[in-house]
């Protein structure tokens, strides 16, 4: 399988395919705590999402949609939508256009939203595209928005080969993006009890599209 480029020297390869990566320096520190602050700040509804996005039976999370395609996934793109949120939330578009910066080749952005989940929310392990031979050329960027993160709080997200092997992980650590190429099967873990907040993350999910 082709390993995509990315622009940037601050990713590090989280998997020998280079299919993970991680950047903890990727945004501005001024924009870093700008976005951990809005996001923190923002409620969350508990939905149901496996309907509308014909993903797995239990992808049910507290969720903040932002914009999504609302035609073809395959088509549409919501970053028109991500410019026309409220002013409040203009840092948005700003975190988006850091993560478009990371790209070597053009992006088109088809779903973005913010996730909580609490002790006791576990996560099933799923791909993002029902669809197998829609899954090359996607990319999920995930970019954790809590003030702090503690190893012991748990939490992880982590990256599964075809054998149901851990290939890569990460921690919610603040401001950290992990972008994820062609959809592996990968999972959001719960919380840990003793953890005293939730785990925030802001999702970016889109296509490489031809220049």
């Amino acid at each position: 399988m082709t390993v995509l480029p990315l622009k940037s020297s601050l990713g590090v390869p989280l998997d020998a395919a280079a299919q993970v990566l991680q950047f903890d320096d990727a945004l501005e520190p001024s924009l870093k705590g700008e976005l951990v602050e809005v996001m923190s700040e923002l409620p969350v509804f508990f939905l149901n999402r496996a309907t509308h996005f014909k993903t797995h039976a239990l992808d049910l999370i507290w969720y903040h949609p932002f914009a999504y395609s609302e035609t073809d996934l395959r088509i549409e793109d919501v970053e028109p939508k991500i410019n026309a949120l409220d002013p409040s939330l203009a840092v948005i578009g700003k975190c988006w256009q850091a993560i478009k910066a990371l790209h070597d080749y053009p992006v088109r952005l088809y779903d973005c939203s913010l996730s909580s989940n609490t002790f006791g929310t576990e996560g099933n392990y799923h791909h993002d595209i029902s669809e197998p031979s829609y899954r090359e050329g996607h990319h999920t960027a995930l970019v954790y928005c809590c003030k702090e993160w503690d190893v012991s709080w748990a939490g992880e997200t982590l990256v599964f080969n075809e054998h149901g092997d851990i290939v890569a992980g990460a921690m919610p650590k603040s401001g950290r993006i992990m972008v994820i190429k062609n959809d592996p099967l990968h999972v959001g873990r719960s919380v840990s009890r003793i953890c005293p907040t939730d785990r925030r993350v802001l999702t970016f999910k889109y296509w490489q599209v031809a220049a």
